[in-house]
């Protein structure tokens, strides 16, 4: 009668392969193989055991305050916003279509993807049109350019600076706007428009001065204001906010209310 423990020696002379077989206990249905490698290969997306986050306990966090936090909450929904700001991320790319669309140019974004099937990366080309304000780029131009600037239906990025230019100067080209002009013109087209849908609404010419007075907001002689700075002042801190950006605002005030009361429940 054979032992309950065989060992096979495939190969005696160079001992390749061996393998101990020993029946698997009571209960347990599935044991790993001897030869099978259950350890999970380190990638982006499944980093090693000791890089994983761990836990942290309402002690470490009263241990060790957010040094951001005291100085945040005073600022947090003061008043609305004049402008959505919406979230930017930066990317570059090469130039590849001009002159089809006024202010506007086809960029390739070269990058790379995670195949998780595979388990591997694979270069990709993607396509974005891109605002360019003041028609400064040019085909073959290598650019950056950002996200979060909603033009039209399918434009959601402008260019932020020219990295290298190809065939023309870069001085020889009208200059790229900066966030900050962007921004002012931005705010310019949205004085405009507040001024014609008040003069619509009231039947008259709106004189932002008189208006200012009535609301007992006096301008400075000395002092030039824009028509974006006076219709602030005007409003002061009751700025029309729309409907979704109200339960926007709603929400994010409802769950910062809650994580105070947490902290507070973990403190105690």
């Amino acid at each position: 009668m054979l032992p309950r423990e065989i060992l096979e020696i495939l190969d005696c002379k160079h001992l390749k392969l061996a393998t101990i077989w020993a029946p698997p206990p009571p209960g347990n249905n599935a044991s790993p193989s001897l030869n099978h490698d259950t350890s999970v290969p380190d990638t982006p997306f499944n980093p090693p055991i000791n890089q994983l986050p761990h836990h942290t306990s309402p002690q470490c966090l009263n241990n060790h305050p957010n040094p951001h936090t005291a100085q945040d909450q005073g600022h947090r929904h003061t008043s609305a916003p004049r402008l959505r700001n919406y979230a930017s991320a930066l990317k570059a790319g090469t130039v590849v279509s001009v002159g089809r669309m006024d202010r506007t140019v086809g960029v390739c974004h070269r990058h790379t993807i995670w195949d998780r099937h595979i388990r591997k990366f694979y270069p990709k080309e993607t396509h974005y049109l891109v605002s360019d304000p003041r028609n400064s780029l040019r085909e073959g131009d290598v650019i950056e350019f950002s996200s979060g600037a909603p033009k039209s239906r399918n434009v959601h990025h402008v260019v932020e600076r020219i990295v290298t230019p190809f065939g023309v100067a870069i001085a020889d080209r009208p200059a790229v706007l900066s966030k900050a002009e962007r921004e002012a013109e931005r705010e310019t087209r949205w004085a405009a428009k507040y001024l014609r849908r008040e003069s619509k609404r009231l039947g008259r010419e709106v004189d932002l001065v008189k208006e200012a007075a009535k609301a007992g907001v006096p301008v400075p002689q000395n002092q030039v204001l824009s028509t974006a700075q006076l219709i602030h002042r005007i409003h002061a801190e009751n700025e029309r906010v729309g409907k979704v950006k109200r339960i926007v605002q709603e929400r994010v005030a409802e769950s910062e209310r809650i994580t105070q009361e947490r902290l507070k429940e973990a403190e105690q």
